[in-house]
C-alpha cells in the first residue's frame, strides 16, 4: 500500500491508530520501522527469523533489523504479530483492505528507521554478497524466455539410469529455467561418467588377461586434460553418428557465433580446421560423410565425435569459467544454447546412457 492509503486506514485500524506513520527517504515508516521486500536465498532455513547485525569491527555487533520469512504464507492480517503486520501493509497491493486473509508476495527485511540511511547508502546494494538476499527493487531484470519448439519426441530404447545421482542431476536439468545452468547440469552427467568409463575399460582389460600395457595406457589417459577424457567417452559411447550429425547441422544457423566461440576463442584441441569448418557449412550435405570425403581423408566417426566433444567443452568453458580469455556468454547467447548447444549435449548424454 502507498503511504497515503496507510494513513487513511489509521481512523479504522486499531493497530495503526496510535502508531507513527510517515515517509522516510521515500519509504513508509510505521512505528519507526521500515519493511523492505526481499528475495532470499533458497538455502535459508525459513523456520526462524534472521537478525541483521553490523560486523563487530564497525558497529560492535549492533542489531539493525530482522528478516521475516513471509513469502507464500496465508494469514489473517488482524491476528499477525506487530512486526509482521507492518510488513503486511507494504505487501498488500490494494488501496483498501477488502479481505483480511492475505498471502504474502515477499519476504521482508524489517529495519529500524534510524539505521536505514546508513544501510541504504553503504550496504543495501551489496546484500546479495554478504546477506544472501536481494532487495526486490534492486533485482536485475534477467528473463530467460527462449523456448524450443518441439512437435514430436522419439522414445529411445536400451537406456539405463544406474544410480540416484544421475536421477538427481536429470531432475535439476529439467526444472532449471536458466539455459546456461541447465547446460552445466547436463554436462555434469558426463563428468559423473568419466571415472566410471575408465574403470569399466580397465575392468574389461583385466578380465581379458595379459593386457598390462593397455591398462597402463588407460591409466595414463585418465590423467589427461578433461577435453581428452570427454572425447574418449563420446567416441566410445556415441555410436549413432547420424543422430549426432542432425544436431551438429543446426550450427549452420549460428555460423558467426560458432566461429567466435570455437575459433576466435578456440583452443589447439579443435579437431576441425577453420577452413574445413567454413567449407562444410557452405556444402549442401553439411556434416554428412560426403562433405568430409570431398575435403580430405578423414576417419569420419572419430572426427565427428571429437568435434562434438570439442564444441560441448568449449560451450561449457564459456559458461562455467566466465573469465577473460574465454568467450563470455550473456543473455544474447540464450538462443544459441537453447536451439543448438543444449540439443547437441542432450543427444550425447542420451547415447552415453545406452546399455
Amino acid at each position: 500500500m502507498e503511504l497515503e492509503h496507510i494513513i487513511a486506514l489509521k481512523e479504522s485500524d486499531d493497530f495503526l491508530e496510535d502508531k507513527d506513520v510517515r515517509e522516510e527517504f521515500h519509504r513508509v515508516s510505521i512505528n519507526n520501522k521500515i519493511a523492505l521486500p526481499i528475495l532470499c536465498s533458497y538455502s535459508f532455513d525459513r523456520k526462524n527469523e534472521i537478525i541483521i547485525e553490523y560486523e563487530p569491527t564497525t558497529r560492535k555487533g549492533l542489531s539493525i533489523g530482522v528478516i521475516k520469512f513471509l513469502k507464500g504464507s496465508k494469514r489473517d492480517y488482524t491476528s499477525l504479530p506487530d512486526d509482521e503486520r507492518i510488513c503486511f501493509y507494504i505487501d498488500y497491493q490494494e488501496e483498501v483492505i477488502v479481505d483480511p486473509i492475505h498471502t504474502f508476495r515477499y519476504d521482508y527485511l524489517l529495519i529500524e528507521a534510524k539505521y536505514f540511511t546508513t544501510y541504504r547508502r553503504k550496504y543495501k546494494s551489496t546484500s546479495p554478497l554478504w546477506g544472501g538476499y536481494f532487495h526486490v527493487e534492486d533485482k536485475p531484470e534477467i528473463k530467460f524466455e527462449k523456448k524450443k519448439t518441439i512437435s514430436k519426441i522419439i522414445i529411445r530404447k536400451d537406456l539405463k539410469i544406474s544410480n540416484s545421482v544421475y536421477k538427481d542431476n536429470l531432475l535439476l536439468s529439467i526444472n532449471e529455467p536458466n539455459p546456461f545452468n541447465r547446460f552445466l547440469k547436463l554436462y555434469h552427467l558426463l563428468e559423473l561418467q568419466f571415472d566410471l568409463h575408465t574403470a569399466e575399460k580397465i575392468k574389461d582389460l583385466v578380465e581379458q588377461g595379459n593386457k598390462e600395457r593397455e591398462i597402463s595406457t588407460k591409466l595414463k589417459e585418465y590423467t589427461k586434460e578433461e577435453i581428452k577424457r570427454l572425447q574418449s567417452i563420446v567416441f566410445e559411447r556415441c555410436k549413432q553418428i547420424d543422430d549426432l550429425v542432425l544436431k551438429m547441422n543446426i550450427v549452420k544457423g549460428f555460423e558467426n557465433k560458432a566461429d567466435t566461440i570455437f575459433y576466435e576463442y578456440g583452443r589447439q584441441s579443435n579437431p576441425l580446421k577453420k577452413q574445413h569448418f567454413v567449407t562444410i557449412l557452405n556444402s549442401a550435405n553439411l556434416f554428412d560423410k560426403e562433405s568430409f570425403d570431398r575435403i580430405g581423408n578423414f576417419r569420419y566417426e572419430e572426427l565427428i565425435t571429437s568435434i562434438c566433444a570439442y564444441w560441448i567443452y568449449r560451450v561449457r568453458s564459456s559458461i562455467a569459467h566466465n573469465k577473460f580469455g574465454e568467450y563470455i556468454m550473456d543473455k544474447h547467447d540464450e538462443e544459441f544454447i537453447v536451439e543448438f548447444a543444449e540439443p547437441l549435449l542432450k543427444e550425447v548424454v542420451t547415447q552415453c546412457f545406452k546399455t
